[in-house]
């Protein structure tokens, strides 16, 4: 089974621009574990059907948490890029 892809962004408030860590693979129960949560407690949950750069089905799903959940953290973005294998998440 493929891996679901995790991209992060976080702004925070002590250091100016924006920071990306990823691609991250990550289990299909843990991104529907994550994904589960982020709409339950987050400012923000989007899904989008599109295709890759290879013509590939994909879901992006995009989790936006504010700036109440961390100290010194603007907001953070997470970005789920499940294969099209998965589509139960």
């Amino acid at each position: 089974m493929p891996p679901v892809l995790l991209h992060s962004l976080v702004h925070t408030a002590d250091r100016p621009g924006m920071r990306h860590w990823g691609p991250e693979a990550l289990s299909a129960d843990m991104a529907r574990k994550c994904i589960r949560m982020g709409r339950r407690v987050a400012d923000a949950v989007s899904e989008y059907e599109t295709t890759d750069r290879d013509g590939n089905h994909v879901r992006v799903v995009h989790v936006h948490h504010g700036p109440r959940r961390w100290s010194h953290v603007l907001f953070v973005t997470d970005i789920y890029e499940i294969p099209a294998a998965l589509t139960d998440l």
